[in-house]
């Protein structure tokens, strides 16, 4: 493993310059500084920023919840609205087929009366003519007796 140094970094890890930990110690006559209660110091408003950070995300989170429900909710809406458009819309259409359908059955009922109206008249004008022939073979036969 190589060891990168650049200034203030060693092994990609930033670190104090010595300088700044001797000042510790320079500080004080009698009794070196505790390095903890520096540190602390110094480290109280970096947490205090990552606090504030924590609470704005947690309120992002909430608000990006709230959002997110508002459009589930919309969408669930409008589906809804859409399925019951759609639903009329296929009554409507169930309607019209039947309506046709209807329509189609009564025309065709009309067309077969009327072809069944034609056949009779038909059969009628052909007994019609033949009425006479036969009423004349039935009295010649009845004339001439049993044979």
């Amino acid at each position: 493993m190589r060891l990168r140094c650049r200034r203030g970094a060693w092994n990609g890890v930033l670190v104090r310059p010595v300088r700044s930990i001797l000042d510790r110690f320079r500080r004080g006559a009698a009794v070196p500084a505790d390095p903890g209660s520096v540190l602390a110091a110094e480290l109280a408003p970096l947490f205090a920023a990552l606090d504030d950070l924590e609470e704005k995300a947690e309120r992002l989170r909430a608000d990006a919840g709230v959002r997110a429900a508002r459009r589930v909710a919309a969408a669930r809406d409008e589906a809804e609205g859409r399925a019951a458009r759609d639903r009329e819309l296929a009554e409507a259409e169930r309607d019209d087929v039947a309506r046709e359908r209807r329509h189609a059955g009564a025309r065709e009922a009309r067309e077969l009366q009327a072809a069944a109206e034609a056949e009779a008249r038909r059969i009628a004008e052909a007994a019609r003519r033949r009425m006479p022939a036969l009423v004349a073979e039935v009295v010649s036969c009845v004339k001439e007796g049993p044979r």
